[in-house]
């Protein structure tokens, strides 16, 4: 315990302490003589009355000198200075636990937690003597694998090594963070404590829990809890989806931005989307506390390629989730091929018409798809490399060596049943995905369609209102017998459509024709979407057809290192993967359970230490730049102090008149 000034430089006025025995002897006067003839009973008088006024005086100039003393030591501001609740002065073992997850990017108006946590952590180390570990909650990348590799340092090591802890990103830890504390102070034989720099968000520590691990229970545990107890405002961008149309050139689709406000209390944000770095739409948007709410942005894909995207929202105080990114792959328009094996004179005759229509309902500008019909002929030589898909409707034969190639390159193909066609060649043709049988001809009334695939993606949609496709009527259709599987049933059990994995690609089998002859399927509202489905699935264009992104802290599920092309370094960005079957980029954004910054209660953290010695201190400006002592300021005692010596000397000094008084 110790005292110091925090106007050290007042304390040269205590020489002021001379001035009331200056004044004193100044002031002090000189007894005239004068000749009396009753000398001996004056002198007799003096004696009796002197020595009562010089002990009043010698009083008196003691009380002005200790008021004098007393002013200019409260002016000085003494502060009395003890060994605080971290304890940092003293010797020991200690380990600095440095919240560095996003949460703690948290912009105060004293500056962003994450640099006061450093402050504060750099305080406590400043004249410790002992060995100090520093872990954080989010493991720096190749660091932190094992117990063995946190080190024991000296206070000046222990300061770079904190200089070199950036904020990240991701979710933090803490559970891992402590694992390690304990397991390094288990077997040492000094003093130990723990001290967490945290604002305690719930995200990081509600799934922590060391009733069940022991830990060391002589190791003291104290928070530092900056930002307070309650939840801090913050908007942020939960997800970004494409819901209508796909990324392909020349056509319309529309992307949707999942906003969530992570508040108490409701607020108004601007959202902002940037393709390629352009700013090209921006929307402002207003959230009740607590909400989720969707904005809606109009796509329109002029080339095609990659583009690097964004969605940023308008400045908070938490900046670290305020851009979310993602790519977008544009695809020239897929060119289909059908090859129609029944032309007719009539347009709506032939096979191929009414599966044109489904393919290309909007036109050529307002779809996908940029469709080749062919006759079956033309099939033989014509250069399939450029086409994407095929169908092939109620053609005569399989052409069994050109699909097996097609097949093999990763393309799908359709095959539609008919009149025209040869069981015989198309069961020679073996990735078939079932052998044809015998024709079926309900005599009595048409099948329906009894059963869908619900586990199909394609299917999915369909299944949530399946009226108008249980509706069609099948008259005719062949027999499937062994199909790999059935992703269409109907009432009689007999398969109605069939898909087989053929390598990277698809072969689906439809057991009746393409047109109407058969049945009338191509006249019922789910057929547009049964047919582009499939299509799309198949081809891995389907909605929301923006490549699977990762939240910062998640593994890479492909086998190759990516390269980051946007973004601060190592944090969200976006990525490109150089896989085997071509380029790939993905959004890596923040983890979405970090932005909440609900924090948890000190009791709920005490039951989570369980026997431990746990201690939660409240960080405010500058009162705990040095953790390692407690200081106390001591001029409300002086003041008092200087109060009753300034009483005390008015009463002295007065004595005399009340004195008369009384005797008045």
């Amino acid at each position: 315990m110790s005292i110091t000034f925090l106007n050290p430089l007042l304390l040269l006025g205590l020489t002021a302490g001379l001035l009331p025995v200056l004044i004193h002897r100044l002031t002090q006067r000189k007894a005239l003589q004068r000749k009396f003839s009753a000398v001996r009973l004056l002198l007799q008088s003096q004696r009796i009355t002197a020595k009562p006024q010089r002990l009043k005086h010698l009083l008196l100039l003691a009380l002005r000198i200790m008021a004098v003393l007393g002013l200019v030591f409260m002016m000085a501001r003494p502060v009395l200075t003890r060994s605080g609740p971290a304890g940092f002065g003293e010797g020991g073992a200690k380990v600095i636990i440095l919240d560095n997850s996003l949460s703690m990017g948290f912009r105060e108006e004293g500056g962003e937690r994450y640099t006061l946590a450093k402050k504060a952590a750099k305080g406590a180390l400043r004249g410790f003597e002992g060995q100090v570990a520093i872990i954080p909650t989010v493991p720096i990348p190749g660091r932190q694998a094992n117990p063995l590799e946190i080190r024991w340092l000296k206070a000046g090591e222990a300061l770079r090594a904190l200089e070199g802890i950036p904020l990240s990103f991701g979710r933090g830890d803490p559970a891992l963070a402590l694992s390690l504390a304990y397991q390094r102070l288990r077997d040492l034989k000094t003093s130990k404590q723990i001290l967490i720099l945290s604002d305690l968000v719930r995200g990081d520590w509600e799934g922590l829990d060391l009733n069940k691990r022991g830990p060391v229970s002589e190791a003291e545990v104290l928070f530092l809890r900056l930002g307070g107890k309650g939840r801090d405002p913050n908007f942020c961008i939960k997800e970004v989806r494409l819901i209508e149309g796909e990324a392909v050139m020349g056509t319309p689709a529309r992307l949707e931005v999942v906003e969530s406000n992570r508040s108490g209390k409701s607020g108004t944000t601007l959202t902002r989307l940037y393709l390629s770095g352009i700013k090209v739409d921006q929307k402002s948007f207003e959230l009740k506390a607590g909400e989720e709410g969707k904005v809606y942005f109009e796509l329109f894909f002029d080339k095609p390629g990659w583009i690097e995207a964004e969605v940023r929202l308008s400045g908070d105080r938490l900046p670290g989730d305020d851009i979310f990114y993602f790519a977008l792959k544009v695809r020239e328009k897929i060119k289909v091929l059908i090859v129609d094996g029944d032309p007719r004179t009539s347009l709506k005759m032939s096979e191929s018409y009414y599966l044109s229509q489904a393919l290309r309902p909007g036109g050529l500008e307002g779809s996908p798809f940029l469709i080749r019909v062919i006759t079956e002929p033309e099939m033989a030589s014509i250069d399939l490399h450029p086409y994407q898909a095929l169908f092939l409707l109620n053609a005569a034969k399989p052409y069994s060596s050109r699909l097996a190639s097609f097949l093999e390159s990763g393309k799908p193909v359709f095959l539609f049943l008919g009149d025209r066609i040869s069981p015989e060649d198309y069961n020679s043709f073996t990735l078939l995905p079932g052998r044809i049988g015998v024709l079926r001809n309900p005599d009595q009334k048409p099948e329906r369609i009894a059963q869908l695939d619900r586990s199909h993606e394609a299917l999915q949609a369909l299944s949530r209102g399946t009226e108008s496709l249980k509706n069609a009527s099948f008259h005719r259709y062949y027999k499937i017998e062994g199909g790999i599987k059935n992703l269409l049933t109907l009432g009689n059990r007999d398969p109605l459509l069939v898909e087989a994995q053929r390598g990277r690609s698809r072969l689906f089998l439809f057991a009746s024709s393409a047109d109407l002859d058969w049945n009338d399927l191509a006249l019922k509202a789910a057929y547009l979407p049964l047919i582009q489905g499939l299509l799309k699935e198949a081809l891995g264009l389907t909605e929301n057809s923006l490549p699977a992104g990762l939240r910062v802290g998640e593994a890479f599920k492909d086998p190759v290192r990516p390269l980051q092309i946007k973004g601060p370094p190592g944090g969200p960005g976006i990525y490109r993967f150089s896989l085997p079957s071509g380029e790939v980029r993905r959004g890596i954004n923040p983890n979405y359970e970090e932005s909440d910054l609900t924090k948890i209660t000190e009791e709920e953290l005490r039951k989570k230490f369980g026997a431990a010695a746990v201690k939660v201190i409240e960080y405010q400006e500058g009162a705990l730049e040095d953790l390692r002592t407690e200081k106390k300021e001591l001029w409300p005692f002086l003041l008092g102090f200087l109060l009753i010596i300034l009483a005390l000397e008015m009463v002295l000094a007065n004595g005399r008149f009340w004195a008369s008084e009384k005797t008045k």
